[in-house]
């Protein structure tokens, strides 16, 4: 018996082009409209993100004073700039900073925030007092700084003058030159981790804590059982950017105390500064804003890692 095989499927060779786009664009258009949203976002991260950063590592390894046309390469020497004196001090100073205004500011912006969660009178008011701090201009609050600790005149000095008690030269002593540092830094950054915490405490759910209190607990145990719980994710944010911005200070080591005295107060941001447009060496700054990132980079690792191994 003979087997009669199905006549070939006729498919046509091609489609007009216009009828081909249209069925190209019918079937992906939510990609393309995805990629027509990111492009711009993408184009503007590649070049103002990604190539920077390739280029910072890749002038790391050179030396260049940013005017002649064409980098030296000299390998890791760069880097080893950073195990001689005194950049060890520089980037001890820059952590013993960023570990002590990260912890006070994280600490005091939790309290600010309950105190102001709670219905006090004028409360719109002392949030937006807490909160000026970080929008007023660095350089007027650090010179109204250098007034009060001017060593002759200045309005400390006048004030332990009239006591009896000896002057304090803040610009020889590295202990009050980082106190100040400290509680400037405190003060014109506690406002923004104040408005998240009291963003986050609106959001719990306060029939919550009218049980907790029916069932007996006390404030502390509030806050130890609810409050904090709640607040985790934002505490984790709080502290990540927190990180970040505490080894980034600049501001007021670059306007109060210059790194001074002895480099006592120097921080690696500022010497960063002063490598690439003081002493324009490119080079060692570019390693130096290279060994910064992956020191922010561990940071973060490490306040992600043991929140969530508390969470855990």
């Amino acid at each position: 018996m003979k087997t009669v095989s199905a006549p070939p499927v006729v498919r046509p060779t091609s489609l007009p082009a216009p009828i081909r786009w249209a069925q190209m664009r019918y079937r992906h258009r939510h990609a393309f409209e995805a990629w027509i949203i990111l492009t711009p976002i993408l184009l503007y991260y590649l070049i103002f993100a990604i190539i920077p950063v390739i280029a910072n590592v890749a002038i790391s390894f050179t030396r260049w004073n940013g005017i002649s046309a064409a980098p030296v390469w000299i390998g890791l020497s760069n880097y080893a700039r950073y195990l001689k004196p005194p950049y060890p001090l520089i980037v001890l100073n820059t952590t013993f900073f960023a570990v002590t205004i990260l912890l006070v500011q994280t600490l005091i912006a939790f309290f600010i925030a309950l105190l102001l969660n709670e219905k006090l009178a004028g409360r719109g008011a002392y949030r937006a007092l807490w909160y000026i701090p970080t929008l007023t201009s660095a350089a007027i609050m650090a010179q109204l700084v250098n007034v009060f600790t001017a060593p002759y005149g200045g309005v400390i000095n006048n004030i332990l003058q009239s006591m009896g008690r000896p002057l304090v030269i803040f610009t020889i002593s590295g202990f009050w030159m980082r106190s100040v540092i400290i509680v400037f830094s405190i003060w014109r950054g506690v406002g923004g981790p104040v408005v998240l915490f009291l963003a986050a405490l609106q959001g719990i759910n306060p029939e919550i804590q009218e049980a907790a209190m029916v069932d007996g607990a006390g404030g502390w145990a509030r806050i130890r059982s609810i409050t904090l719980p709640l607040l985790r994710p934002m505490m984790v944010f709080v502290l990540v950017t927190g990180v970040i911005g505490a080894f980034q200070i600049f501001e007021a080591v670059q306007l109060i105390s210059k790194g001074g005295p002895f480099n006592q107060t120097n921080v690696m941001l500022n010497q960063i500064y002063n490598d690439a447009f003081v002493n324009s060496n490119f080079g060692v700054a570019t390693a130096g804003a290279t060994i910064m990132g992956l020191i922010l980079l561990a940071a973060s690792y490490v306040v992600l890692r043991s929140m969530r191994e508390e969470q855990g």
